[in-house]
């Protein structure tokens, strides 16, 4: 029986079967590549490039803790930055689908991540704030440490050389019992106005005592003679600032015009005394691990603070010590006053001149416009950097402001050469134990002012003990100096 054979040719159709499983395998492969592109994109986007970024910023804190400021302000850039593009990006439409109008405000949320990263600058930062310049070297030392999670403030100090300036807000205790709660309001404005000047002077503020405030300008161990002349230039023309920066205060004018003050202190005003000297001083931490405080201990940290309560006995506003004095340039010192030689109880057992800085604060006219809230922290601060900058070039004169800026030249314009001529005849002739001739010529310019001049005052009354006889004066007679014990 013959037998019917069917061949078919499946060549073709397994051609075709081979290039489509071909494609369908390059199909797969092509969108698991994209699916893993897109998922690594997300993951680099959402987790791995903030957590680069925060080692980064961890990295730069542990270098540079003070480097903290900076970055909080390069955060709030972008944050402003990112507000400004907000509003456009993420306006829903009406004839956006619901989903695309989710999807717009899902991307307005704060991402964890970034809401990390913002937590490690604002503790850099309430750091820096806390410890200020005398504690980076604390935070660096801890921060450097990897190996254990246990914090050492007990760190050796060490030897620094700096201008110390220390302020006291006159009346304190008569206005702290008439404002009562809204007395830290009141110090809080007065230390923005102290701490505004003197950074922008080149200070830094290193401690807050109630009424009181310790400023620090350190000298860095690469400073040339000429910087450290600008340095100490710098540091007294600051405070003449904050003397001249509290008397024409919007903000504090309201308080000469409080009933319950002028009640208890007729004409109030605010006024502070402000004590510098220059010297040597051990940085670290003061403390116990409780609780620790970086600061400086020195008797030069302690003579600035008698300096500040000797000026309510001289009744003057500034008073410096002749050290500070001979480092300020010579156009910059022509306007300081020697008006004693002293030692000083609670300060330097060794005999040192003092020097005051005469101004007539009460001249000023109050500025009633009051500042600006809300202004842009980042360009406020970048205009603080570059005006620093610009007092540190050398074109840039310090002593020049006397002449130049009209609050300075108001404030002295009260006193006539005349009567600094007299009284530097009158202060040569007391130290040199020719006490008639000094009190005559004290004498005359005790009233030259107008009010009474309180270093002549107070020298007036000290000779006045003795019968001005200097060879009188216990125990061996006149030493040219004196021991300043009433403060």
């Amino acid at each position: 029986m013959p037998q019917i054979i069917f061949i078919f040719d499946l060549r073709p159709w397994m051609l075709r079967m081979a290039v489509h499983n071909i494609l369908r395998t390059v199909f797969i492969c092509a969108i698991l590549a994209v699916g893993a592109m897109v998922f690594s994109r997300d993951a680099n986007v959402l987790v791995l490039q903030p957590i680069e970024r925060i080692i980064s910023k961890v990295q730069k804190i542990r270098d540079n803790p003070l480097y903290a400021m900076k970055l909080g302000d390069e955060s709030y850039r972008e944050k402003q930055e990112l507000e400004k593009e907000t509003p456009r990006a993420t306006r829903p439409s009406a004839r956006i689908c619901r989903c695309c109008r989710r999807r717009a405000e899902v991307k307005v949320q704060t991402l964890e991540t970034k809401i990390l990263e913002n937590a490690i600058i604002k503790l850099g930062k309430l750091l820096v704030l806390g410890f200020g310049e005398a504690g980076s070297e604390i935070i660096g030392n801890n921060m450097k440490n990897d190996d254990s999670a246990t914090v050492n403030a007990m760190i050796p100090g060490q030897k620094v050389e700096a201008v110390f300036g220390f302020c006291n807000i006159r009346n304190f205790t008569d206005t702290t019992e008439v404002l009562q709660d809204k007395v830290m309001v009141f110090v809080n404005q007065v230390a923005e106005i102290v701490h505004t000047t003197v950074c922008a002077w080149h200070g830094a503020a290193n401690r807050n005592i109630g009424d009181a405030f310790l400023i620090v300008w350190r000298m860095k161990e690469d400073f040339t003679r000429q910087m450290r002349t600008k340095t100490c230039d710098m540091s007294v023309m600051s405070f003449v600032q904050v003397i001249a920066a509290i008397n024409r205060s919007a903000v504090l004018r309201e308080y000469r015009e409080n009933p319950a003050l002028l009640a208890r202190l007729p004409s109030y005003r605010v006024r502070m005394g402000i004590g510098l000297h220059y010297g040597w001083a051990i940085e670290g931490a003061i403390g116990s691990e409780f609780k620790i405080d970086a600061s400086y201990l020195s008797p030069n940290v302690n003579m600035a603070t008698r300096l500040e309560a000797v000026t309510k006995q001289y009744q003057v506003l500034i008073l410096m010590t002749e050290p500070l004095v001979q480092l300020c340039s010579q156009p910059m010192a022509r306007y300081f006053r020697a008006i004693d030689h002293v030692t000083l109880k609670g300060g330097m057992s060794t005999p040192i001149r003092l020097f005051a800085l005469d101004l007539n604060a009460d001249c000023l006219e109050t500025d009633y416009n009051l500042p600006k809230r809300g202004r842009n922290q980042f360009e406020l601060r970048l205009q603080r950097e570059k005006a620093k900058e610009e007092k540190m070039q050398e074109s840039f004169q310090v002593h020049a402001l006397f002449e130049e800026d009209p609050d300075l030249k108001k404030m002295r314009k009260g006193y006539p050469k005349r009567f600094f001529q007299l009284f530097s005849k009158g202060y040569l002739n007391y130290e040199a134990g020719e006490w008639d001739v000094a009190r005559d010529v004290f004498t005359v310019t005790l009233d030259m002012l107008g009010d009474s001049d309180g270093p002549s005052k107070a020298l007036l009354d000290f000779m006045r003990q003795y019968g001005f006889d200097s060879m009188k004066v216990p125990p061996k007679g006149w030493l040219r100096y004196r021991e300043l014990i009433e403060i």
